[in-house]
């Protein structure tokens, strides 16, 4: 997203969140939030099908709404261009990926909760390719398992992230 967002960046994390919380596990009794919403809206909806885009998908659950107009412009510019970004499935483009994904996984048995995260473009990891992994656990304190989806994200310059400096230590006086 970061070439995408440009001086809107410090959306990313927001619209990231966004993305989790329409996705996340069941908690508590209620049924009405999270996965289990999303599973609801999939079977009585179609929210997601082969053929449609991801980014129409999330245009249709408004996810960006709340957002400034350029921040949600520059998010399903975002989402348009994983069409155009390879992924780890064979024959798939991002898109077609991600929407395949999400189609198998909302009508599996035991669906699970999808983390999105972010991965750097630029780098040696994911390159630009969604990746998608059917079981993990992203999130180290949660025993959850979750499918993940892995955005490329790149900067702005289209050069890999820099590793920020360590400060230097203060000299004791």
């Amino acid at each position: 997203m970061g070439a995408f967002m440009k001086e809107h960046d410090v959306f990313v994390g927001h619209l990231q969140e966004q993305l989790n919380l329409r996705f996340a596990p069941n908690l508590g009794k209620s049924k009405q939030h999270g996965l289990a919403e999303m599973i609801k809206l999939q079977s009585e909806f179609g929210i997601f099908k082969e053929g449609r885009s991801f980014e129409s998908s999330i245009a249709a659950l408004n996810l960006a709404g709340q957002n400034h107009q350029e921040v949600k412009e520059r998010f399903h510019g975002y989402l348009r261009s994983l069409r155009r970004a390879k992924s780890n499935l064979s024959g798939l483009n991002g898109d077609q990926a991600i929407v395949k994904s999400l189609v198998q996984n909302l009508a599996a048995k035991k669906p699970l909760p999808v983390y999105f995260e972010l991965h750097d473009m630029n780098g040696a990891d994911g390159g630009n390719r969604v990746l998608i992994t059917g079981a993990a656990r992203p999130l180290f304190y949660m025993k959850q398992d979750y499918m993940v989806v892995s955005l490329p994200l790149g900067a702005d310059d289209g050069k890999p992230a820099a590793k920020a400096k360590p400060k230097a230590k203060a000299k004791a006086k």
